[in-house]
């Protein structure tokens, strides 16, 4: 995961070397009265995940540490708003809890998401642009609990939205965003995850 986005940061950083190699402001295209420009984003941070979880009809809350990366396409409607598809690739999330009489049960979690996002942005200012945002999609998750006696194991494809919280710094063609985001997914009794990550978007 940590090479993935060290690789694909590479990439991004190295994109205008291909078209001379300057940072450079983008024209946007004007459509119906709004001027665009689309733009491809890399974002990699941690997560705080919370599995409100039930095994041997006895729920707990199981908590899990994550590492996590987001790679989306997307549409600028310059100085304004933006408009992305978003896919979320999540570490393996284990936890150990006791459900009533059985101890030491394994709880795991695999993650992936696939979300719509809008965001807007709060003012208008020059070198920090803070913003908001909300997404939603859904998440193919499988949730696995493993006793001393026997397992069960999810696959399941749940609802999930997301309300984002963050800040963005324009360098020509670039912007780096520093964001705040809670995520929750409807799985099991709720899964409530809470991220903070750094991305660079490339405009093109």
């Amino acid at each position: 995961m940590k090479k993935l986005i060290a690789t694909s940061m590479a990439v991004l950083l190295a994109a205008p070397a291909f078209a001379g190699g300057q940072m450079y402001e983008q024209q946007p295209t004007n459509f119906m009265g709004w001027d665009i420009l689309p733009y491809v984003a890399l974002r990699g941070g941690a997560t705080y995940g919370n599995l409100n979880y039930n095994f041997n009809d006895t729920k707990e809350s199981v908590s899990q540490d994550l590492y996590q990366a987001r790679v989306a396409l997307g549409l600028s409607m310059y100085d304004s708003a933006r408009f992305e598809i978003e896919g979320s690739f999540f570490t393996k999330g284990e936890d150990y809890k006791d459900f009533g009489n059985i101890n030491n049960v394994k709880v795991t979690s695999k993650n992936i998401e696939l979300m719509a996002n809008a965001y807007m942005d709060l003012g208008h200012f020059h070198y920090i642009q803070p913003f908001v945002g909300l997404g939603a999609g859904m998440a193919f998750i499988e949730t696995k609990g493993t006793g001393p006696v026997y397992e069960v194991s999810r696959d399941n494809t749940r609802f999930s939205m997301m309300g984002t919280l963050g800040l963005e710094m324009p360098f020509g063609c670039y912007s780096v965003d520093v964001a705040a985001r809670y995520n929750y997914i409807d799985v099991a009794s709720g899964m409530h995850d809470f991220s903070g990550d750094i991305g660079i978007r490339y405009m093109f």
